[in-house]
Formats: structure tokens, sequence, C-alpha cells
């Protein structure tokens, strides 16, 4: 049962990952594999993070991310992260994560 899914799509030179659901313990793994199979198979060297519809992140989430971007770091993409609802920036300022990720309030400033 999986009630989280990632929507992908390429644009010019970025994939946009659209994430969709709670990006918890139950769901942190499945996304970062969805993430990470996708990446490396993509030729897109900004790789954006839509998170407008992540109602909820937790530290798994969290762990989950920061593997996503070391992933992409191996490869020489970008990760930016756009659209945090207020509570999943909060968390991510919080655990100081926002100065280690790119984030953009809005998707067009990815």
């Amino acid at each position: 049962m999986i009630d989280v899914n990632v929507k992908f799509e390429e644009q010019n030179d970025k994939l946009l990952c659209k994430i969709n659901g709670d990006f918890d313990a139950y769901h942190s793994a499945e996304i970062k594999r969805q993430i990470k199979e996708r990446m490396e198979s993509s030729k897109a060297a900004k790789i954006v993070l839509d998170m407008s519809e992540v109602p909820y992140i937790d530290s798994a989430g969290l762990g989950a991310m920061v593997a996503i971007l070391k992933d992409a770091r191996h490869l020489g993409k970008e990760i930016v992260l756009a659209s945090l609802r207020q509570n999943v920036k909060r968390i991510f300022e919080m655990t100081r994560l926002d100065k280690v990720f790119k984030i953009v309030e809005v998707l067009e400033e990815a």
C-alpha cells in the first residue's frame, strides 16, 4: 500500500519531481528509490523537488532528502526544493537543513 507518489516531468534541463503525500518513515525509502532511479537516468542537470503536496516530513524523510542530495552531488546535479508548506519549511529551518538545500518559494524560481 503506497499512498505517496512521485510524478516526474522533464522540462528543458530540469527534472521536476512532484512528491505527493507524507514524506515519513513509512514512505521515505520508496520516494528516495524512485527519485534516485529517475535522477540517474535523466540528462537534466537540475533536479527540482516540488514539495507543495507534502503535508508532513519526519526525520526519516529528512534523512532520505540528505541521501538524495548526496546522490545528486555525486552525479554532478543540483537539487532545488520548491513550494514547501510552512510547517515543512519550519522543520528544515529548525534542523538547519535550509542552509544545506537550495529552497525556493515557487517552482518558477527553481
